[in-house]
């Protein structure tokens, strides 16, 4: 008799090699080399503590010139319960908000918000110090993925219209101060955090427009990704999961679907964009219901970045999907023709 699994039907797939696929097909390119980077600092934390070589602390950052702390101190993850929450949260937000935007933009704005934070962290440290002549604020530290985080949904919620509400498990929080609802939470839990408290701030001014100096045009996203005229960006405009500019599905990141979907074969478009809404504006725009909500789903709302819009009919975004579609198609075969 054969033996159990050796019958002459195929082979159960690998749970673990599928759901890596999954990962690597699904997940946008940034949020997954994001991602890669806390599982690997996390990893190493079983041998040293990475925060002792990439965190945020004054001392080294200035006084040792280790510059390079302000961009890493995200990356860090010491523990599995931080690795965990850090997942959830980031899955929960950046998935479908680099989708929203395109790589390169929220590449920019993570780095943007990033920089800001840490910069405004040693600088009131420094401060602090100067002021009390006391050395723990040039050992303080800021680090861990919440520091970004915390900021960029106070950037979605800024830019949501002030009448939504959002979800923290059982209680509906106004949107515009549900950032500050968790940042308190937070604190009771791991006490005041300054990098918590400067990253919900740096935040608020993203998105109110008091850092608009220092965004990028969505033109010069474009000169970045252009392949014809060696763009900085164009060697990752190929690789899995890359949403370019124009491929960027603005508010219908929220609308169709909660996840990525279809294949990547050979690089190419990013499997995880939903068709392009052809009656958006072509600029990058966040959800005005500020995303997925801890603890549950946010409110009902629309999904533009200020103002409203009355609700299509089934039948009337069958069309603009269709239309949507179509374009693609036209844009493919004229890309096609240019390359024979």
């Amino acid at each position: 008799m054969p033996r159990d699994g050796a019958s002459g039907g195929p082979p159960q797939p690998n749970p673990v090699a599928t759901a890596l696929e999954g990962y690597q097909r699904d997940t946008p390119l940034i949020t997954r080399y994001v991602l890669n980077s806390i599982v690997v600092s996390f990893a190493f934390s079983f041998v040293f503590s990475p925060a002792y070589l990439l965190a945020n602390i004054p001392i080294y950052t200035v006084f040792k010139f280790q510059l390079y702390r302000i961009l890493t101190s995200p990356l860090i993850c010491s523990d599995a319960l931080s690795l965990f929450f850090a997942f959830y949260a980031f899955m929960n937000h950046a998935v479908k908000l680099e989708q929203s935007m395109g790589s390169s933009m929220f590449a920019v704005l993570f780095f943007t918000l990033t920089i800001a934070t840490n910069v405004l962290f040693l600088v009131l440290s420094i401060l602090l110090w100067g002021l009390t002549n006391s050395e723990s604020y040039l050992a303080s530290a800021s680090m861990g993925i919440w520091t970004v985080l915390l900021g960029i949904i106070a950037v979605e919620c800024s830019e949501a219209p002030p009448e939504m509400k959002r979800r923290l498990f059982f209680l509906e929080v106004p949107v515009l101060y549900y950032p500050l609802v968790l940042l308190a939470l937070f604190s009771m839990f791991a006490g005041i955090k300054l990098a918590y408290v400067l990253g919900v701030a740096v935040g608020y001014a993203y998105g109110n427009g008091k850092m608009d100096r220092w965004k990028v045009k969505v033109e010069t996203v474009r000169k970045w990704e252009n392949r014809d005229q060696g763009g900085c960006l164009s060697g990752f405009v190929q690789r899995a999961g890359f949403v370019t500019i124009g491929s960027a599905s603005g508010p219908n990141a929220w609308q169709i679907g909660s996840g990525g979907g279809g294949g990547n074969d050979g690089g190419g478009p990013a499997p995880v964009r939903a068709p392009a809404d052809p009656a958006a504006s072509s600029t990058p725009s966040f959800p005005s219901s500020g995303g997925r909500s801890l603890g549950g789903s946010s409110s009902q709302g629309g999904l533009l970045s200020r103002g409203k819009k009355s609700a299509k009919t089934p039948e009337e975004r069958a069309a603009l999907l269709e239309r949507a579609a179509e374009r693609r198609r036209q844009q493919q075969a004229e890309e096609a023709e240019q390359g024979v």
